[in-house]
Formats: C-alpha cells, structure tokens, sequence
C-alpha cells in the first residue's frame, strides 16, 4: 500500500510534460469530425505535445435547457480549454468562402490576447497565396478603382479587397507565429510550434 502514491505521481509526470496546444479549426463540422481530431491529436503527440481538440469537452444536448444554453457552454468549454494551453494551431483554410472560419478567427484573437502562439496552416495548393487570390479562388470578381486617388481592389458589391499581400486579414496574419507563415499542413504548423515551445522552455 505504501508504494501506490509515487507510483502514481510517475505515471502523471510524463503527460504533465507535454505542453497542451489548442485545436482550432472548422475541421470539428467535418462528416468525420472525430476521426480528424483524433489524427490532429497523434501528430501533435508525435511532436511532444497534448492535442486539446474542441469536442473533447463531450457536452450532452440533453443536459441543456435549450439550443442557446447548449451554444453557451460549448463556447465556455472551448476557450477553457485555450486557457489551458500553451499556444494554437489555428486551420485557416477557406470556409464557405474566402474567408477564415469565424470561430476560428474569434479563438485566434482570444488565444492573442491571452499571450499565446498561434501557427496556421491551410489545406491550399497555395496557403500563402495574397488574400485577393483567394477571393478570386473562391468565385469572386474584382475590379480596381481610383479611390481617393489610389488604385484599389473592390469586390462585386464595391467593397475594398484588402490587398497588402498577406494571405488572410491583416488581423489574423500578423499575429500568427513564424513570421506570419501559414503552413501547409497541420503537421508543419505543429512542429513549427513544437520548436517555438522548446526554445521558450531552454532560453
């Protein structure tokens, strides 16, 4: 009996040293959502790292009053689950548009201002292509204007395309880890973050 605590705290230590990093992503509205995670999860353990994926949190609709509590508490479990990470890897592929999904966005600012890394990544031929290429990869038209005596992209409805050469909105690209790279696969994106995380814990 007396060997059952610090055989306990051994088998503990070795999960407790892996950093946790966050999920993030449109992935978890995919046919086979769980299969992705538990895949993006294995490649983050391959790296040293504990893959926290959004449905982890395993909330019952029954145990909810109604739709917009069930809402309520996902996003709840969600950015607890940031809080308990070390950074993110955010999948920035196009979702029912050009743009980033919107959830994914909110979670990168959300992980920002948390203080943590974020590494992208996007399921592209090209995922550094410039944001205006992406409109037009996703069907859009675009014509350039003089406005304010400067030529500008505008879009059909005459709204400005930004064009800075980033390849998502200057917001989410500027605070993305490795200079502003967006990685072509998740598993670059979490080695990359990996590195980062190790060079943190040695400097």
């Amino acid at each position: 009996m007396p060997d059952h605590g610090p055989h306990h705290h051994q088998t503990e230590q070795p999960t407790a040293a892996q950093p946790a990093v966050y999920l993030a992503g449109p992935g978890v509205f995919r046919p086979d959502a769980r299969a992705h995670g538990a895949a993006l999860v294995a490649s983050c353990a391959r790296a040293g790292l504990r893959g926290l994926y959004p449905l982890d949190a395993a909330l019952d609709p029954q145990a909810h009053a109604s739709p917009k509590a069930l809402a309520t508490a996902i996003a709840r479990a969600n950015m607890a689950l940031i809080r308990q990470s070390c950074g993110v890897i955010a999948d920035l592929s196009p979702f029912r548009g050009p743009n980033v999904d919107d959830g994914t966005a909110f979670e990168i600012g959300y992980a920002h201002a948390l203080g943590l890394p974020v590494f992208g990544y996007a399921s592209t031929a090209t995922p550094m292509a410039s944001y205006p290429e992406r409109v037009l990869a996703c069907g859009g038209s675009m014509d350039r204007v003089l406005r304010d005596g400067h030529a500008t992209l505008v879009d059909e409805n005459a709204m400005v395309v930004e064009d800075f050469g980033l390849p998502v909105n200057l917001m989410i690209a500027t605070v993305l880890g490795d200079c502003g790279t967006i990685f072509s696969s998740a598993q670059a994106a979490i080695m990359a973050l990996a590195a980062s995380l190790a060079t943190q814990r040695t400097a």
